[in-house]
């Protein structure tokens, strides 16, 4: 409990103390005063009444002495009004039940009022006629006293809260310091570096204040330190010392995220360059010469083919460059191609025109699917490239193997992606995440799919239409339906597990989408206490930061997950992270093994741990294939899992 708080309750508690006494003191002072009057009041009533009676000449006339009693009694101030003769017999009797309106029963639960009965004799002449006996009405007084307490609850009440307030305001005056370094310190646990400015005047909390942020600098720098160490390891073991792209094992670590049957990149163009005999260029013409080839081609793969959407480049070995294009058909990219082939013919034939004898380039261009895997991939571009260069020097070869997705025209394709969601043709699929602790295994979440359910009664994974969707600007539209439809799903089946959907950069860089989404979580906050999880691409969190730092806050405000797919330091560091505060992040397998395990030393690299885990993120291994590789995460300390090994991807 925080200081201030401590001195609130004390303060609180100590003026509540005295208010409350002071309240009771006044109440049970005015409880008395209204128990004296009832008597009084009944007591005066009595002798006056007596007289008055007593001064009716006929002791017979009791009538008279009735209208007196009556006109008395009428008022409603007295619950009985009784004359006896002197023998004890009643003459007359006036009386009802005591009924307290507009007085709640705890009331006259608590506050008991005796009502005394004040008595007066009656004489007539000289002789005594009979007794008069009064009793007030006590739920005059039960009124009078309610009355009274709400009258003094509201004055303590106003009293209370200007004596709160003022303590409050006084209270947050001194304290004011206090919690600015309390602020600085829960940002130094989010990992945001604050520097106090305001060095206060109190000498206690001036030095804290400059300890505190001696500390936030000292904070800083090691993370920093342990971000740049990241960045320069990832560029280490992922990048061409030469050419500075992507080295293959880069390739091959992203790749299988592009081939997932789920991926919005799992169809498109591959590129592949080959160069025959540049150990020869290298040997005869010299390393600078060969030098400046191979960071010319490496600029022109960068300049062409580069600017497309998520384009994947690397240097497969001294002679390969491969990139692949998510979403490209191949006559948007063998123009681009042939552009790069013609520019690094001018530059051979700048550097020595005797180097075109020998030196042979040759290039691939096919297509890719969710079907293809790692190897066949390689083989079939392996395979076209050598018969380019076959062919001739500075030629492409398309290669001519195609996929059905491909085959459809872009409108063809469109009328069945909207028939399909109309039709309800668009099916849900799901894949459990795991984790494992202590032997025990427990679903954190089931990842939601869309699958594809055509006409003839086939079903297509993710990987056959999102990427056609993506290019036809339907994917938010896509996102829109799974939303509905996982909504639609909880309520009438009654689910307990949470489910975690992906977003796509489509569609959170749209502020109507996010508007759209935010009402839907509001009503559905309200209907259901399941948790959703939200996930983003990587390249999607880079790229579209603002947008995806906005969905995640509105999204965690909702009490929910929020996460980044596929996730890999990027050239800039890990920076963006702080922006955005994921809960968690999805990486690849054997990406993780890289970044957090040292080959070389056979050691555990703690770098991606401290930044990683210093901003309160998770990491859930994904596309686990084998049991050795959650062993060997286990052993870095990994406990959640996702993959076919774990779990299949089954229709909800």
């Amino acid at each position: 409990m925080s200081l201030f708080k401590q001195m609130a309750i004390m303060l609180s508690l100590f003026l509540g103390i005295i208010l409350i006494s002071v309240m009771i003191l006044n109440f049970k002072s005015a409880t008395e005063f209204v128990q004296n009057q009832l008597y009084t009041d009944a007591k005066n009533t009595a002798h006056s009444l007596g007289l008055s009676l007593s001064k009716v000449a006929d002791p017979s006339d009791t009538s008279s002495m009735e209208t007196m009693i009556n006109a008395i009694y009428d008022s409603g101030y007295y619950q009985r009004i009784r004359l006896v003769d002197v023998e004890g017999k009643e003459i007359y009797t006036r009386e009802n039940d005591v009924r307290v309106i507009d007085v709640p029963q705890w009331f006259i639960h608590w506050v008991p009022i005796q009502n005394a009965t004040a008595t007066s004799d009656i004489m007539i002449g000289w002789s005594r006629f009979g007794t008069l006996e009064v009793s007030g009405h006590t739920g005059n007084a039960y009124r009078q006293l309610y009355s009274t307490l709400i009258d003094l609850s509201q004055t303590f009440l106003m009293i209370g809260a200007v004596v709160f307030g003022l303590l409050y305001l006084l209270l947050s005056l001194s304290l004011k310091s206090l919690k600015r370094i309390r602020d600085q310190a829960k940002a130094i646990i989010d990992n945001e570096f604050i520097i106090e400015k305001k060095i206060p005047f109190t000498t206690e909390f001036r030095s804290v204040t400059v300890a505190m942020n001696a500390m936030v600098e000292k904070v800083r720098d090691i993370f920093e330190r342990e971000n740049e160490t990241l960045r320069r390891y990832h560029e280490l073991l992922y990048k061409d010392a030469e050419t500075k792209l992507n080295n293959r094992r880069y390739l091959t670590a992203k790749l299988p995220d592009y081939l997932q049957s789920d991926a919005s990149l799992s169809s498109g163009v591959y590129v592949m360059v080959s160069i025959d005999e540049i150990d020869r260029l290298k040997r005869e013409k010299g390393y600078e010469r060969y030098s400046k080839l191979i960071t010319h081609l490496a600029e022109e793969m960068n300049a062409q083919v580069g600017p497309f959407h998520h384009a994947l480049i690397a240097r497969l070995n001294e002679s390969d460059f491969f990139a692949a294009l998510p979403s490209c058909d191949t006559s948007s990219v063998v123009h681009q191609i042939e552009k790069l082939l013609l520019n690094v013919k001018t530059v051979i034939e700048g550097i020595d025109s005797t180097v075109s004898e020998y030196l042979v380039i040759g290039s691939a261009v096919g297509t890719y699917t969710e079907k293809d895997t790692l190897k066949s991939l390689f083989s079939r571009a392996d395979h076209t490239v050598t018969q380019a260069k076959l062919r001739g020097n500075f030629l492409i070869e398309i290669d001519q193997e195609k996929e059905d997705s491909l085959i459809l025209g872009r409108e063809e394709w469109r009328n069945e992606l909207l028939q399909s969601l109309n039709e309800s043709r668009m099916l849900l699929a799901f894949q459990s995440a795991v984790e494992q602790r202590a032997g025990e295994l427990s679903i954190i979440h089931e990842e939601i799919f869309l699958r594809l359910l055509d006409r003839e009664g086939t079903i297509h994974s993710a990987g056959y239409f999102i990427p056609v969707a993506t290019s036809l600007g339907l994917i938010d539209t896509l996102d829109r339906y799974m939303v509905e439809k996982v909504i639609k799903h909880v309520k009438e089946q009654n689910t307990m597990t949470p489910l975690a959907l992906n977003l796509s950069g489509d569609f959170v860089k749209k502020y109507a989408n996010i508007q759209w989404l935010r009402s839907h979580l509001e009503l559905f906050s309200r209907q259901s206490d399941l948790k959703l999880w939200f996930e983003v691409s990587n390249t999607t969190a880079i790229h579209e930061l603002e947008a995806v730092s906005t969905i995640a806050s509105m999204i965690k405000m909702f009490g929910y997950h929020f996460g980044i797919d596929h996730f890999t330091i990027p050239e800039s560091g890990a920076h963006y992270l702080q922006a955005i505060r994921p809960d968690y992040v999805k990486a690849n397998s054997a990406y993780l093994q890289d970044m957090m395990f040292d080959d070389t030393t056979g050691k555990s690299r703690e770098s991606f741990h401290n930044v990683v885990r210093s901003l309160g993120i998770s990491i859930i291994a994904i596309n686990i294939e084998e049991p050795q590789e959650v062993e060997k995460l286990k052993e870095l300390g990994i406990e959640r899992f996702q993959g076919t090994y774990i779990a299949p991807v089954s229709l909800l």
